[in-house]
């Protein structure tokens, strides 16, 4: 009996997971792929014609109804929430199922009917792909050589979500990738952002690569280059497992740290900036200067790493830079 109860739970995961594992493939290997979102994104390089898109969290429900408008109490946005008739925590939208077959609209919420059955062998008609059936809530378009990923959502308030995505792109694809939507501010004043538990990050890619970046913390790893990052308030973190940099890296993260790995067949000249540069690699310094600012002092170092065939750039302003061995 017992050993029939694992059975059945086991079968019950995989089903579970076959569910919320549905894939989109999209016809694309030559161009730009350009992400303006603020989601987790987990981006894979590989020898392929397809980019690939997986959720990794679960699907929202069809009767759930998700607030995307606030009001502004002292200076922050509040939201309404109808069971407790009190301000909700501020910062995350409140998530209220509703069982009506129609839609209400009542204060500032609105409670989405679940036409489930209504929408049977019918298709939403329109330009832009719609995809949350597989669990895919931003924007999908294609337009000649460039495919776009953008949020749906025109809110102004910081908000923090457990929504991840595993995407697999190919190796001949170049990658522009922005976190705050490819806009500093939206139309009402309020700058975007985006909150994960887990940092975004690019894997295997071998590909041109520009990232920019707004609160996040960003993870490379297996990333020749060229690469282009340039972050505020994130950390940068760089590791290499089965390749080396062989293009330019430049990475700026203002008031974040850099924690890089340097793999014993990379030939580099560094030039790098930081409040203190830490390192265990055998490094030649060839340049050395300690700048004061207003605040305190930063660090200006040129170093060469064998014969110094692949140029990095590395400025962590005031945060500190560390380059260990692979």
């Amino acid at each position: 009996m017992k050993y029939l109860q694992k059975i059945t739970v086991i079968l019950i995961a995989f089903a579970f997971l076959g569910l919320n594992a549905q894939e989109k493939k999209i016809k694309f290997y030559k161009g730009t792929l350009k992400i303006c979102s603020s989601k987790n994104f987990q981006i894979e390089g590989y020898d392929g014609d397809e980019v690939i898109i997986k959720n990794l969290h679960e699907k929202k429900g069809e009767n759930s109804v998700y607030v995307v408008n606030g009001f502004r109490n002292n200076g922050t946005y509040s939201y309404s929430n109808s069971s407790k008739n009190k301000l909700a925590r501020v910062g995350k939208a409140q998530s209220i199922s509703s069982s009506s077959s129609d839609s209400i609209v009542k204060g500032r919420l609105v409670f989405r009917s679940n036409n489930s059955e209504r929408k049977k062998g019918l298709k939403k008609l329109g330009t832009k792909s719609n995809n949350s059936d597989l669990g895919i809530y931003f924007t999908i378009e294609q337009n000649g050589d460039e495919l776009l990923f953008k949020d749906q959502s025109q809110v102004g308030f910081i908000m923090t979500s457990n929504e991840s995505y595993l995407v697999k792109i190919p190796n001949t694809l170049k990658l522009n990738w922005k976190t705050n939507n490819c806009k500093d501010r939206d139309r009402s004043g309020e700058y975007r952002f985006f909150s994960s538990k887990n940092p975004s990050s690019l894997s295997n890619f071998d590909g041109e690569t520009e990232i920019s970046s707004s609160v996040n913390n960003i993870k490379l790893k297996d990333v020749t280059g060229p690469v282009v990052v340039n972050t505020i308030g994130g950390n940068v973190t760089v590791e290499f497992e089965k390749k080396y940099p062989k293009n330019l890296y430049s990475i700026y993260s203002n008031n974040g740290f850099i924690d890089m790995q340097i793999p014993n067949k990379s030939s580099l000249m560094v030039d790098v900036i930081g409040k203190s540069v830490y390192s265990d690699v055998d490094f030649k310094v060839l340049e050395e200067e300690e700048v004061n600012d207003v605040w305190q002092k930063t660090t200006k170092m040129k170093l060469k790493f064998g014969v110094g065939k692949t140029k990095m750039k590395l400025n962590a302003g005031f945060g500190e830079v560390f380059l260990r061995k692979k």
